[in-house]
């Protein structure tokens, strides 16, 4: 991933005052992708994703997977979910024992 955010291929979010970027986090077998809403970041997500699968032999089970949209049309969303044989998630969402909202408040959360 950050090859791929090196070269431009995947566009990942800016955080924070200092515009750190992050395009993923991980934690044992389960992975999150943040990324600029633009089809194009997830074509080539989808194909990293399949390059990870012949180098590796592991397998992305995309019917367990889901597609979070903040400030996306309900209508692109589900397209999208569905060209990439996905779920559309909806807000709020456990990430590892921790809710997940579309709007985070910093104090708050």
């Amino acid at each position: 991933m950050k090859a791929a955010t090196d070269k431009g291929l995947f566009k990942g979010i800016e955080v924070g005052n200092d515009g750190v970027l992050v395009s993923h986090l991980q934690y044992a077998d389960d992975t999150i992708f943040f990324g600029e809403w633009i089809r194009s970041n997830a074509s080539n997500l989808m194909n990293l994703l399949k390059c990870f699968e012949l180098a590796s032999g592991l397998k992305v089970n995309f019917q367990k997977s889901c597609i979070y949209g903040v400030g996306v049309d309900h209508m692109e969303l589900s397209s999208l979910a569905h060209n990439m044989g996905c779920l559309v998630g909806k807000f709020p969402f456990i990430y590892l024992g921790l809710p997940i909202r579309s709007r985070m408040k910093k104090i708050d959360d």
